[in-house]
Parts: structure tokens; C-alpha cells; sequence
């Protein structure tokens, strides 16, 4: 992290871990399970703020580097322009997803959005198939800087300090240096990427209008999207259709080979998908980690009936998660956290429909 960013942050209350996300002082400690009565007016308010250090970045540049990224990911790179972003995964040869990136660019770079602990063996990975093609990859982390703007009054505040709203999920705009970013939630949500001078003074402008949020907060909202992460502990666990990427415009089927290609054309036009993504809500003060199993009381395999996405605590009390789940449990409404089978899931309406795109 920059430090002129991180010691900006730490003056005003933040602290991290060791994966970069970070806790406000003036805001819910995501260790406290009690969340809505630490902070009472979580989803109330007109304007949220967060730092996004927890996301790292790698950058692709040079004149081959569309083409390079093209035969490694599961969406159609073409697309992606200063005002368009995507979501895209790097696959394994059996189509398991290594990797999720939000991708977004400026008019000769591409920017590979993840989880920061990921960022360097995926930079690995990917610089193993560069070879002769005129493409540079590196971390920058460090350097760019990222902010999240979440509520009712946020699109008002960002017009106040020069910005134009992007109208759809995933498109981008650019003023001054920085890229604004519209994402997927109940109300209006964006990410803000830019140097750590320009993202400070932003900051300064909207924080004493804000309520401060941890990064587990910043992910809740992602669960309630519905929209999937893929973190160290659940990397190579799922296929980009069990995390419901081809409803999320995250995978393109008519675009030509890229690593895991087959199998996930395959499962597209011949198979029939077992597990998919669900939303769902659990009465529990233990937090699950991203990939931990599911059970059910009539599985067999050794898979258990479905595997962790995310889980954050719940302004509601208990946890909200994304999970993949076997459809045979979820016709059964056999889903439990635990192999005692005691704290049962109950699934809750995700917000866009699981529709095949061909």
C-alpha cells in the first residue's frame, strides 16, 4: 500500500490485517457477531465510504497484450474499453476458476482487478504464457489507489466534485485522473480508482458526509448483489458457471480458445449444471471460511452439498453468504453449515435471473 495512503488512513481511524482490509475505529469491528447493534445505522445512511486495498491489481500493457489476455480468459477482452468494464476468470485446463478479476482499462492498459493475496502467483501463472508476445504484466497495487462509494446520496456527492454518473452496471467514467466505476447493488454503488493524491482529496471531500466501512461490510454488499469473489481459500473449487458467470455477463461463449475453454463450453452445451450459486442467510456467530463445505443430511460424496463463496455477519443478526449448493439439497431444503447439522440455511431471492446465455 502507498504510504502517504496508508499513514492518510491510519490518521483517521483505519487499521489493517495482514490481507489489507481494513476496520475503521468509527465503524462495526467485523470480529464483534453482534454487527447491527455495534452499528445501528448500517444501511440506513445516505453515503458509505471504504477504502478497497483488499483488492489488488495487476497491469497489462504493450501491444499484444488484448490478444495475450484473450487466449487466458473466460470473457471477451474486445470489449473492454476506458468506458466498459467486465468481469472475467482465469481458468485451470480441467475449467476451475483459478482467478476473478474485475477488468476496466484507460486507452493502453488493462487493469486485473482480485484479491490482493492472489496477486502474485496468478502475475506468475500469467507470465509463464507471455512468451514472445509484446505484452508487460506487473503488480500495482501499491500504486493505485481504490475507494468504494455505496448510497442514496452518492451520486449527488460525486456530481458536487466533477464526476459523471455511469448510467449501467460496469460502465466507467474519468475525471481528473480518476476512473469511477458503477457496480452492481440495491442502491447506487461505485468503485474509484486513481493516484493516492487525487483518491485523498475525494476522500476528504465526501468523508464528512459518510459513515465508514470495513471490508467485510464492502463484501456484504457484493453478497447481497449476488456478484462472486474468488479468494485464496477458494481458488480451483469452483467452474465459472457454478458462480452464475454467464448470467453476469463474465464469460463469452463465442469468443475463440482460452485455458479451460472446453470444459466450460462443454458443461454450457452439454451437461447439466449440479451446483450453482445461491444467496442465503444462517443463524450463527462463527463465520465460515470462502470454500468451506456444506452438509446436508442425505449426501453421499465427500464433496458435501455445496462449498462457501463469502459469508459476512448481518446487520440483521446471524450471516448472509453466497454459496454454491448441489440442487439436489436445495430441492430437499437440506443445507447446513455444520456436519451436526444444526444451523440450516435459508435461501434468499438473488437479484437478476440464472438464465443461460448462448
Amino acid at each position: 500500500m502507498a504510504k502517504n495512503w496508508f499513514n492518510f488512513l491510519s490518521q483517521n481511524g483505519a487499521s489493517f490485517n495482514s490481507q489489507k482490509e481494513v476496520s475503521f475505529s468509527t465503524s462495526t469491528n467485523n470480529n464483534d457477531n453482534s454487527a447491527k447493534a455495534q452499528n445501528p445505522g448500517f444501511f440506513e445512511n445516505d453515503l458509505f465510504l471504504t477504502d478497497l486495498s483488499w483488492l489488488g491489481v495487476i497491469e497489462a500493457s504493450g501491444a499484444d497484450s488484448k490478444t495475450f489476455l484473450q487466449g487466458q480468459l473466460t470473457n471477451d477482452i474486445n470489449i473492454i474499453n476506458p468506458s466498459q468494464s467486465q468481469l472475467s476468470g482465469l481458468c485451470t485446463p480441467k475449467g476451475r476458476l483459478r482467478a476473478l478479476f474485475s477488468i476496466y482499462a484507460n486507452t493502453d492498459k488493462l487493469y486485473l482487478q482480485l484479491p490482493f493475496p492472489l496477486v502474485e502467483e496468478t502475475l506468475k501463472r500469467l507470465k509463464m504464457f507471455v512468451m514472445m508476445s509484446k505484452v508487460e504484466l506487473i503488480d500495482i497495487s501499491d500504486s493505485l489507489i481504490k475507494i468504494g462509494i455505496y448510497g442514496d446520496k452518492s451520486e449527488a456527492y460525486l456530481k458536487e466534485n466533477g464526476f459523471s454518473i455511469p448510467d449501467k452496471v460496469n460502465m466507467v467514467t474519468e475525471y481528473n485522473g480518476m476512473q469511477l466505476i458503477r457496480l452492481a447493488s440495491d442502491k447506487a454503488r461505485f468503485e474509484c480508482v486513481g493516484s493516492s493524491e487525487n483518491i485523498q482529496l475525494l476522500w476528504e471531500s465526501l468523508h464528512p458526509h459518510a459513515q465508514l466501512l470495513n471490508s467485510g461490510q464492502w463484501k456484504l454488499l457484493d453478497i447481497h448483489a449476488g456478484i462472486p469473489n474468488v479468494f485464496a481459500e477458494s481458488k480451483e473449487v469452483f467452474i465459472p458457471q457454478m458462480l452464475n458467470l454467464q448470467a453476469l455477463n463474465g464469460i463469452n461463449f463465442k469468443k475463440g480458445c482460452y485455458t479451460g475453454q472446453e470444459v466450460v463450453a462443454r458443461m454450457q452445451y452439454l451437461g447439466k449444471l449440479k451446483r450453482r450459486m445461491y444467496r442465503a442467510h444462517c443463524d450463527t456467530q462463527e463465520l465460515p471460511l470462502p470454500g468451506s463445505l456444506l452438509h446436508s443430511a442425505e449426501s453421499q460424496s465427500g464433496q458435501g452439498s455445496g462449498n462457501i463463496v463469502d459469508a459476512q455477519f448481518s446487520p440483521d443478526g446471524g450471516i448472509d453468504l453466497l454459496a454454491v449448493i448441489t440442487t439436489d439439497a436445495v430441492n430437499n431444503n437440506d443445507i447446513f453449515l455444520d456436519e451436526t447439522l444444526q444451523v440450516k440455511l435459508t435461501l434468499q431471492d438473488i437479484p437478476y435471473s440464472i438464465e443461460t446465455e448462448e
